[in-house]
């Protein structure tokens, strides 16, 4: 008998490391979302080489069609490392079983708009946000897209601050642009009344063509956004996982064109210096905003599948 449960143990034993062997030979899935017309392979791939050296495995990539997609397939389980939006990790918090935040881009305290939302509009009735209340029932709000942290999410709680917690029920419409660029010229051609956009965006339109700001009037401007956070599989070891850290937080100086190319990739990041090593609570300032949790809940619903 014990030489039987000796023999149990020892298939045990050796079917346990087999699978370890394997797991640590299965490639990594290392996943993003597309913007426009960038699916933002080429600006990940020199990190993907990095992985693959540093970690002595194969790295596949893959860039999922929008952050909707993006969050089904982080719940599914078909994600290892993933880039994805403030927005995208916000609503995959609500429901993570598979992901940790670990790092994301730094950006000096001094840098000048890198990463804020602008309302906008071309009302010329409204001149200052407090009115934006007493008039909603009268006017279009156009947001970029569901899944823009920037174009949607901020918007939207700033909104709720001063007391628009619902624009579907309390603008007279709500619609969406499809990208900063395309929501900024339906704004400028009447397609809304207000519209809310990156901060990028607008200031590259009025450097461009200067009678632009003659045409529509900034309303408000956002404090800096948290960046959107590199994910890890929880199922990844704790070696593991401090071995992508360290990856990240040195590859400003140790593979520069890696940096660099993410970077180009996202127009956020574009002041960033290095990624910094964060947790979730990185993110709660998204969750108190003037003191109130619920609003983040509720608009998060909005957009969970």
């Amino acid at each position: 008998m014990k030489e039987n449960q000796n023999f149990i143990l020892l298939i045990v034993f050796f079917g346990c490391l087999f699978f370890s062997c394997k797991q640590d030979k299965e490639a990594i899935r290392l996943a993003t979302y597309t913007y426009a017309t960038n699916d933002r392979i080429d600006n990940i791939e020199l990190l993907s080489k990095e992985f693959e050296s540093r970690l002595q495995q194969k790295v596949t990539m893959t860039s999922y069609p929008d952050v909707e997609s993006f969050i089904t397939a982080i719940k599914s389980n078909e994600v290892d490392i993933a880039l994805i939006n403030t927005l995208g990790y916000l609503i995959l918090a609500s429901n993570n079983e598979h992901m940790l935040p670990i790092a994301n881009m730094h950006i000096e305290k001094d840098a000048v708009d890198n990463y804020k939302t602008v309302l906008l509009t071309n009302n010329d009735s409204i001149k200052n946000y407090s009115r934006i209340k007493d008039s909603a029932d009268t006017m279009t709000m156009m947001f970029v897209k569901e899944g823009s942290t920037s174009g949607n999410l901020v918007p939207r709680l700033f909104l709720s601050s001063i007391g628009v917690p619902s624009p579907e029920s309390q603008f007279k419409a709500v619609k969406y642009g499809g990208n900063h660029t395309s929501t900024f010229e339906k704004l400028i051609n009447g397609g809304a009344d207000l519209c809310a956009i990156g901060s990028n965006e607008y200031y590259k339109q009025i450097k461009v063509d200067s009678t632009l700001k003659g045409k529509v009037e900034l309303l408000w401007v956002s404090d800096e956004i948290p960046l959107g956070p590199v994910l890890v599989n929880k199922e990844f070891s704790l070696e593991k996982q401090e071995m992508i850290s360290n990856i990240l937080s040195n590859l400003h100086t140790e593979n520069p064109d890696a940096f660099e190319a993410i970077k180009s990739g996202w127009s956020e990041a574009k002041q960033a210096d290095r990624f910094q090593l964060i947790s979730d609570e990185y993110y709660n300032s998204f969750r108190e905003v003037n003191g109130n949790r619920t609003y983040l809940n509720d608009i998060l619903k909005m957009f969970e599948n």
